[in-house]
């Protein structure tokens, strides 16, 4: 059974990993919320062009506009912004959202860009350190 964006290999018969086609990284945590149509829902698979968030009560379809009036995190005093987004996909889940970010104003960018930049920091991997050399002599002082 394949997995979640996994895709036959027609050459192999086997499931592949289905080609990434996001143009930002994402982290994956839901710190931040995002408020529209006076609910608080959390984010998940967060990024400056978009989110999947989960909660909200109304049916949208895919295409739908919506403002995002408040980001900031979940259950604290959030911050107004002014995003224009559009839903990507609805689903698989009840109640599940993909947003496409179309505008950003200035605050709710620099909110994102903060956002991704602290969660990046712990997605880079550390710099690879040389192997001690077999040939130096043992520093026994």
């Amino acid at each position: 059974m394949p997995l979640a964006g996994e895709r036959p290999d027609p050459n192999q018969g086997e499931w592949k990993p289905a080609k990434e086609r996001r143009q930002h990284k994402r982290s994956n945590t839901n710190i931040l919320a995002v408020a529209f149509e006076g609910q608080s829902l959390d984010t998940h698979d967060l990024s400056i062009d978009g989110t999947l968030i989960a909660g909200y009560d109304n049916p949208l379809s895919a295409g739908s506009l919506l403002s995002v009036t408040g980001i900031g995190s979940f259950g604290a005093k959030m911050t107004e912004v002014n995003i224009r987004a559009r839903v990507n996909r609805a689903g698989p889940g009840p109640s599940e959202l993909a947003l496409t970010f179309l505008d950003l104003d200035e605050r709710a960018y620099g909110i994102l860009q903060d956002h991704m930049a602290n969660r990046v920091e712990g997605l880079e991997a550390p710099e690879a350190q040389a192997p001690p050399d077999p040939q130096a002599p043992d520093d026994q002082s």
